[in-house]
């Protein structure tokens, strides 16, 4: 047998990191010891890789398995205050396969007194700093030699604050959409990769409520991809979230379920009082909305969410079959839209929100906040047309007038008339209209005054969402 015993790189202060214990990461000089730890044991045969369930260690690794191509198998017998009964059959069941296993100090050295007890010779007294590995060898199933190699040598770089590099799969009706980013314990986000195929998951929902065979097969096949984009990245921590398309088809659970499997990380169907409350919460990080109360919408392809509430609670939620990719399937047939289609469309938004337009109007939210893909193809829109910076959009407003203009002219449009607008991207063209129509009806019908583009929404609350969870 052979077995690289591993202990985890340099990972940030205790005292730096006010998360999870489990989600401590590597600092900067572990990550480079991580990357010098995959170098040096890349190329000697190793088959599997396992590693206890603490994101310190798992980063560890992550270098290596992306050299060797091997999965990192988390074992809870290998976390840091585990069983060490368990840990003795693990041991002892590792066989003679050349293995790497990445734990905690005091792991390695319980398993190091295991195998010494049953005739491993070790001449010295253990030792096992950070970053540093064992490699055990033997003829058959238990190692007879054991060689210590020290850690990488690295100048300590002390980073601003540790992160954890957060890989978010948002499984949505009109796209997918992968987002990579880095975040500190205090809810600091900044991104690193975004990735986005459309599917029109949504649109193509049988009549009978289904997701087609095909479409599931290019689902699954896509989630994949975006996935191993998320492991190029070097994500330590990936989140699938499905949300209306998904969580509506009578067989969204079984597609989620195949999609877990191609990850590699089980998907989570978000509620849509869920995706509201997670939307609402990046918001008031983002935009700082303090105690006024504010109103958010979160215009999507299958539904549309609304929140009222101030940095501190939410007063109001709600989650409506209003999709821009929904209501187009449903009501469009024609380019440009006709008089019909359009007065199906508001119909269908006015008598969503007949039950709430008088509460809203009465609890007068400042600032209405939006975010969706239609809002930011309206917010590049308006910003094209004033010859401003397309990537001005966080923050960026269109008020009630504005937007009943854009509306109209994007409702009076040919597909080709929308492809040559200045900041029109070709993958919206044939949804932004209905998409405009929404969000005019809905300020209409809530007496709003314009609205306040985020460029956060969802992604970034399963982020945020994640940082808080123990």
């Amino acid at each position: 047998m052979k077995l690289h015993l591993l202990r985890h790189a340099r990972a940030a202060k205790r005292a730096q990191w006010t998360g999870p214990a489990w989600m401590r990461p590597l600092c900067e000089t572990g990550h480079e010891q991580a990357r010098a730890l995959a170098r040096q044991l890349a190329d000697r045969g190793v088959v599997r890789i396992l590693s206890s369930p603490a994101l310190r260690c798992r980063q560890t690794v992550a270098p290596l398995a992306l050299a060797t191509g091997l999965p990192v198998v988390a074992d809870e017998r290998l976390a840091e205050g585990a069983d060490e009964a368990k840990l003795h059959e693990l041991g002892d069941a590792l066989g003679d396969a050349t293995s790497v296993v990445c734990t905690h100090g005091e792991t390695i050295g319980a398993l190091l007194e295991r195998f010494r007890a049953r005739g491993l010779a070790i001449e010295e007294e253990p030792r096992c700093e950070k970053g540093s590995f064992w490699t055990l060898e033997g003829a058959g199933e238990r190692p007879q030699s054991a060689r210590y190699t020290g850690p990488p040598a690295f100048a300590r770089v002390d980073a601003d604050a540790p992160k954890v590099r957060f890989a978010v799969l948002d499984l949505g009706s009109t796209s997918f959409h992968l987002l990579v980013a880095d975040a500190t314990a205090d809810g600091d986000v900044r991104r690193v990769l975004r990735e986005r195929v459309m599917l029109r998951l949504g649109a193509t929902i049988t009549e009978d409520g289904a997701v087609p065979d095909a479409v599931c097969e290019r689902a699954v096949e896509t989630a994949r991809q975006l996935g191993e984009s998320a492991r190029r990245a070097h994500a330590d921590v990936l989140l699938p979230v499905a949300t209306a398309a998904l969580r509506d088809a009578t067989n969204g659970r079984a597609v989620a379920e195949r999609i877990g499997e191609a990850v590699g990380v089980p998907t989570r169907i978000l509620t849509g009082l869920e995706e509201a409350r997670l939307t609402f919460a990046a918001f008031r990080r983002k935009l700082k909305i303090g105690s006024r109360l504010a109103l958010g919408i979160d215009l999507g392809g299958g539904s549309l969410q609304l929140i009222t509430g101030d940095d501190r609670d939410v007063r109001f939620e709600t989650s409506l079959r209003l999709g821009a990719a929904r209501l187009h399937a449903l009501h469009v047939k024609s380019d440009p839209m006709s008089r019909d289609e359009k007065r199906a469309v508001r119909a269908a938004v006015r008598g969503a929100l007949a039950d709430y337009a008088e509460a809203v109007r009465r609890w007068d939210p400042r600032p209405a906040i939006a975010t969706g893909g239609t809002m930011r193809a309206l917010a590049r829109l308006a910003l094209a047309e004033r010859g401003r910076d397309l990537t001005e959009i966080h923050g960026s407003a269109i008020d009630a007038d504005a937007l009943r203009e854009l509306a109209r002219r994007l409702v009076q449009s040919k597909q080709s008339e929308r492809l040559a607008m200045p900041g029109m991207r070709r993958q919206r063209a044939d949804l932004v209209p209905t998409g405009a129509l929404v969000l005019r009806t809905v300020v209409e019908e809530l007496g709003l005054a314009g609205l306040t583009v985020a460029d956060w929404g969802l992604r970034e609350g399963v982020i945020l969402e994640a940082l808080e969870r123990v």
